[in-house]
């Protein structure tokens, strides 16, 4: 498999990473959306609750997190490639350098990402499953050995005494990482729309409509698609030691908030075309079988009416 340099993969993952997340980014213009149609009572006229304040914390929280780490690799760039450009070092070896504390926050704060997007997904699948524990005790197992093994790789690169473990151990931990990392989030993905396709097929002598549950769960299918697959091209390009897998690596902060933005603007926006549609269909009625629309009739009642009164007077009295 072709190899392309440090150089080119580090400048490639920021152009793309500042495409995803500011300026035009699309995570910037989802996050707006989010707050603009849950904070505006034209479009929110509910009053606002836990899991509502929740989802809102959590979009905000990614968001500041991917800012910050883009924030992070502007710094890097500046320096690499301007600053530490002319030195013996060079480019290269500033930016592969992981004892530097920059390297250390850039790798930090990718982890916080990916375990605060593993734990809102399985928050949205403890919800959707009526806070039944016992759906979720897989995922959270899996989150805690996931948060262990980010913890082992980051004490094994950044201790000054060198390496704790060897190359093998460390790939391994690495792999497991990133394995525990796409099954999580295939997991949570698949009880989510297992739970909406059975509620539907058990709803369906019930149900009106177009499948207003299933058009929920292929937006949470469509949604989390994208990051499943980069996750996947990631675990792939590290087992096959290539430096692609930098490129990728740099576009999984701005993804998870993007995932997770896009399910929860999505369904809003399938709920208020739906309300819409339904106003629609309350003013003009469609005439079908068990439901035709009434019309109006004139009716015109006509009543006779004697007057004996006037009859009486014109009668002759009898003389005696």
């Amino acid at each position: 498999m072709g190899q392309i340099s440090l150089e080119k993969a580090y400048l490639i993952s920021a152009y793309f990473e500042s495409t995803l997340t500011r300026n035009a980014g699309l995570f910037l213009c989802l996050f707006a959306v989010t707050l603009y149609l849950y904070f505006n009572p034209t479009y929110n006229q509910r009053r606002q609750n836990n899991h509502t304040s929740v989802m809102i914390s959590i979009s905000a929280i990614m968001f500041f997190v991917a800012t910050f780490h883009l924030a992070i690799n502007c710094y890097r760039l500046i320096q690499g490639y301007v600053d530490k450009h002319l030195t013996p070092s060079g480019t290269n070896a500033y930016l592969t350098n992981n004892m530097a504390w920059h390297f250390i926050l850039k790798d930090i704060v990718v982890g916080i990402q990916q375990e605060l997007g593993s734990a809102a997904a399985i928050y949205r699948t403890w919800v959707l499953w009526s806070y039944d524990w016992k759906v979720v005790v897989v995922p959270i197992v899996l989150l805690s050995i996931h948060i262990i093994a980010g913890i082992l790789i980051s004490a094994s690169l950044y201790t000054k005494a060198g390496p704790i473990f060897t190359v093998v151990v460390y790939d391994r931990l690495v792999r497991t990482y990133l394995s525990i990392a796409f099954a999580l989030s295939v997991i949570t993905v698949g009880l989510m729309s297992y739970r909406i396709w059975t509620t539907h097929r058990n709803a369906v002598d019930y149900h009106v409509g177009n499948g207003r549950l299933l058009s929920i769960m292929w937006i949470l299918i469509e949604s989390a698609a994208l990051q499943i697959i980069t996750e996947f091209i990631l675990l792939v390009s590290i087992c096959a030691y290539n430096n692609s897998q930098y490129v990728v690596l740099e576009w999984i902060t701005p993804l998870v908030g993007i995932t997770f933005n896009s399910v929860t603007v999505r369904i809003k926006l399938q709920s208020l075309k739906e309300a819409v549609m339904q106003r629609q269909d309350a003013n003009n009625p469609v005439q079908t079988i068990g439901s035709v629309p009434l019309r109006h009739f004139k009716i015109n009642i006509a009543k006779e009416v004697e007057n004996y009164a006037e009859d009486s007077k014109s009668t002759p009295e009898s003389s005696v």
